[in-house]
């Protein structure tokens, strides 16, 4: 008998941004969700009947109501309808996966459709969220059958061959239910990597899943396919703001180098795939094995990246060399901060200032653009600590530099230290994200943290531009149309595309742009007064105005 499943991934952006009017142009970036495709190919494997697997993103669906509606409420009513469309008594089992706070907002809703539509089936939720707050979920949505604490894979599995799955949930040490919620649950993880099988991606529309790249100079590439791989799962490191070990644990386990290889020739040949993205949480743990994979994958002819940054500490003159002999055009660092003591003695870094300066510019001196990801907001990062950063930030001169706030993620220490401290501003899951202020704590001021990243992100990647002030404009180029192209209300983006097209001699085509800025300042109160902070130009003739 045929056992069915779906797999349903709550929204984990802030809605209420895509409903903004001013906002609804903006793209967001979606993630393969590469954990389902896992444990689909893991219990497909070795299930002991025949199990049909189904996909609900409502990361998708919920982006494409966004256009259409004004409301929360109204969101919500729709995203209701999407989920009772889908159900309709099709499934034995749905099963959430939540990764992020953000998406706890929405689990009411969906469990609620779920058994609204389909008493019956069973419901059950996994994931980063569910693995550190599955007390608090079981108590709040009552309908909810059971929640999987750690990795999912064998779970998942022992539940479909169980002959009684009510039993199975409250007798697994890996599963927990309101009837056993004074258990303490314990994980259950997969040793080796290779016993997963290769994904065949049948219940994804890939096309939904391909924007995410780094490399900017590649935006208009008449043909791309993006794909994800995680080569190994663990971290052995302590980042203050990082939840990943609380759900895979600290000790790294890995994929074989032969079996990764594989993996990647799979990609290229049954889906189309020419960029790589390697998405590790420490890929370069094993440096010899991530050595000899980087040598194997120079003959494939693809473009690699890591959009979760690399190992500062871990970058050398050979693996730099590598890097770009392999087809990595772009490298994000996970840099986190340039000031001393934010790294040692707030986010407990493995690396110093002194190897962010020599990780870059081994790196540019290999021809990679570098990236680099920056934190703010921490508690006991003082104002000093910022204005430090910034100013070696500016010194080492990074591609492009992302400032991201901290937020307060379940199962990182930062988010114990918030509660321990009551630092939350709000416990509102649903603001807990990036660009955002939601902890209120010594040298962070919420209200003043989302406003002094957003000027750092204008002083760094368009004012004071790396390549602009050193004459590579034609290295700047390619950010600048991408962000108009993306969003084309930035005032500053336009500013400097026009001032990067007037550099290289494209006087006529950078007037375009100039005239879009203007237009923008004169309209929009918030870009006319960051015009006036950084003491841009704000008239040009009135016939020039469109």
């Amino acid at each position: 008998m045929k056992t069915r499943i779906l797999f349903i991934i709550p929204p984990y952006f802030n809605i209420d941004d895509f409903l903004a009017p001013k906002n609804n142009h903006i793209i967001p970036s979606f993630t393969i969700p590469y954990g389902i495709l896992s444990l689909e190919a893991y219990v497909k494997k070795n299930a002991h009947k025949e199990v049909e697997f189904d996909l609900l993103d409502l990361n998708i669906v919920a982006y494409k109501i966004c256009s259409q509606i004004k409301n929360n409420e109204e969101f919500i009513r729709r995203l209701d309808e999407a989920l009772g469309d889908k159900i309709n008594n099709l499934y034995d089992i749905v099963a959430i996966s939540a990764l992020f706070n953000s998406s706890y907002y929405y689990l009411k809703e969906i469990i609620n459709s779920v058994k609204k539509k389909s008493q019956n089936t069973l419901c059950v939720i996994g994931g980063g969220l569910a693995s550190n707050l599955w007390k608090d979920i079981l108590l709040e949505f009552k309908l909810l059958d059971g929640v999987c604490f750690g990795e999912g894979e064998i779970p998942l599995l022992d539940l479909i061959n169980s002959d009684n799955y009510f039993f199975t949930l409250s007798n697994h040490k890996s599963w927990i239910t309101k009837d056993s919620i004074s258990n303490i649950p314990s994980a259950t993880y997969i040793s080796n990597l290779d016993d997963i099988p290769i994904f065949d991606y049948k219940i994804l529309n890939l096309e939904d899943y391909n924007s995410r790249s780094l490399d900017k100079t590649h935006c208009n590439d008449i043909y791309k396919r993006e794909l994800t791989i995680h080569t190994s799962r663990g971290c052995p490191f302590n980042c203050v703001f990082c939840a990943n070990s609380s759900l895979h644990g600290k000790k790294v386990r890995y994929m074989t180098e032969k079996r990764v290889i594989m993996e990647v020739d799979s990609m290229i040949h049954n889906q189309g795939m020419n960029v790589l993205l390697i998405e590790d949480d420490h890929f370069m743990a094993n440096k010899k094995r991530a050595i000899n994979i980087l040598t194997e994958l120079q003959k494939k002819h693809i473009r690699i990246e890591f959009p979760n940054g690399i190992a500062v500490h871990a970058i050398d003159e050979k693996i730099s060399q590598l890097l770009k002999m392999s087809g990595v055009t772009t490298v994000q660092l996970a840099v986190e901060s340039c000031s001393e003591f934010v790294l040692k003695k707030i986010i407990d870094k493995p690396h110093n200032v002194s190897q962010i300066r020599k990780a870059s510019r081994l790196l540019r001196s290999n021809g990679i653009l570098v990236h680099a990801f920056i934190v703010l907001g921490l508690p006991g990062e003082m104002e000093g600590h910022r204005k430090e950063s910034l100013e070696i930030i500016k010194e080492i001169g990074f591609d492009w530099v992302y400032f991201f706030i901290a937020a307060p993620i379940v199962g990182s220490r930062l988010y114990d230290l918030c509660i321990d401290n009551d630092y939350l501003i709000e416990k509102d899951f649903k603001n807990h994200i990036v660009s955002k202020g939601s902890i209120k704590a010594p040298g962070v001021d919420p209200d003043q943290i989302a406003s002094i990243a957003y000027i750092m992100n204008l002083d760094v990647n368009f004012i004071n531009n790396n390549n602009i002030v050193n004459g590579a404009e034609l290295k700047a180029l390619p950010y600048f149309k991408h962000i108009v192209r993306k969003y084309p209300e930035h005032a500053f983006a336009n500013y400097m595309l026009h001032v990067t097209l007037k550099a290289i001699g494209k006087s006529d085509d950078s007037e375009t742009y100039l005239n879009n800025y203007i237009n923008i300042i004169h309209k929009n109160d918030e870009w006319n007064s960051y015009a006036t902070m950084f003491c841009l130009p704000k008239n040009i003739s009135s016939s020039q105005l469109l």
